[in-house]
């Protein structure tokens, strides 16, 4: 095996390719990758499907000192396609950041939970209780729930995101008030 292993997974219509290198090694893992990239694309097209180069996503992933020491941001296939290195990517529907810190993940599931919440006070008067929690279970519960296990070692201040969504949910179900909310 050489020095630069490549490991794949494919879910439907999803290829990943990982590949794992010391930061100093990172311009030749790039020309490697993108080799290896080339021979996807190639036998794709040998059995009649299509690498989507528009939709194909590739990061660094480490701590930030090793961030630091990754020079290129882009890498270049033989067919001159230019794919940019994101900050984060899109896995299976869950926002991987570089630092694996899921930071943008849990800002993405807040944006969005507090989003429906939003459109679902609109409706409560118009709903049952029961219609009420199936909603919140539907449109809030369900996304906290998803992939949770990778909240595990999270900082508590994104924790801390994650619970007030759920206690804004809590309280649309039960009617209760915003407890630090004054009453003046």
């Amino acid at each position: 095996m050489s020095e630069f292993g490549f490991t794949s997974h494919a879910y439907a219509d999803d290829t990943q390719l990982y590949i794992s290198v010391a930061a100093a090694s990172c311009q030749e893992a790039i020309e490697r990758f993108a080799g290896c990239l080339e021979r996807v694309r190639d036998w794709m097209a040998s059995n009649r499907l299509k690498l989507n180069e528009d939709k194909t996503q590739i990061t660094w992933l480490g701590t930030r000192h090793q961030l630091n020491k990754t020079l290129s941001q882009t890498l270049t296939l033989r067919n001159a396609t230019v794919l940019q290195f994101s900050t984060a990517i899109k896995n299976l529907g869950v926002l991987v950041d570089s630092q694996l810190t899921m930071a943008d993940h849990i800002a993405a599931v807040c944006r969005s939970g507090f989003f429906q919440l939003r459109q679902l006070r609109s409706i409560t008067q118009s709903l049952t209780p029961a219609a009420v929690k199936t909603l919140v279970y539907a449109f809030i519960s369900s996304r906290l729930d998803y992939c949770n296990q990778l909240f595990v070692g999270v900082t508590g201040r994104l924790l801390g995101k994650l619970q007030s969504l759920q206690n804004a949910a809590a309280r649309l179900v039960t009617g209760a008030r915003n407890s630090t909310t004054s009453h003046l």
